[in-house]
């Protein structure tokens, strides 16, 4: 697999986490407290919002899952990119801007013009930046990156 590959698979988790916490937050707003109407029929209504919360809860399970994944994949991500001790990897190969910006980029999901504004330079750089250090990567091997 390709260093950009690997990175955008990273990116994509990260990115689909954060979608699954906005909805599971949008379920919970769903089971909030409703206004009680007087005179209506209240039959079935405890059975649909206790079918929310079953669903809810089944929701939550799955995206723990996922979140444990996810999570095991930046770790082993940020270890390519820092070392195990944060003091190797690509920062100390190639140098801690290239690791900063695919940090920042893929394994934080940040949008490029945000990622420009932390470097202090142009979103371009920072695609340049990145393709430098995925070039330098796959040249090198994954394997000699994670051990530096």
């Amino acid at each position: 697999m390709k260093a950009q590959e690997y990175f955008e698979q990273v990116r994509e988790a990260v990115l689909e986490i954060e979608r699954s916490k906005e909805m599971l937050a949008r379920m919970l707003a769903t089971e909030g407290a409703k206004t009680h109407r007087f005179g209506e029929q209240q039959g079935a209504g405890n059975s649909d919002a206790m079918d929310r919360i079953n669903r809810r809860i089944e929701f939550e399970q799955r995206l723990q899952r996922r979140i444990d994944e996810a999570t095991d994949m930046l770790n082993e991500a940020t270890q390519l990119l820092y070392g195990e001790d944060g003091h190797g990897g690509l920062a100390k190969l190639k140098g801690n801007r290239y690791a900063d910006v695919l940090c920042m980029a893929y394994c934080q999901g940040m949008p490029w013009k945000e990622v420009a504004d932390v470097m202090l330079c142009s979103p371009k750089w920072c695609r340049e930046l990145s393709n430098a250090a995925f070039a330098y990567i796959d040249m090198v091997g994954f394997a000699r990156v994670r051990t530096a």
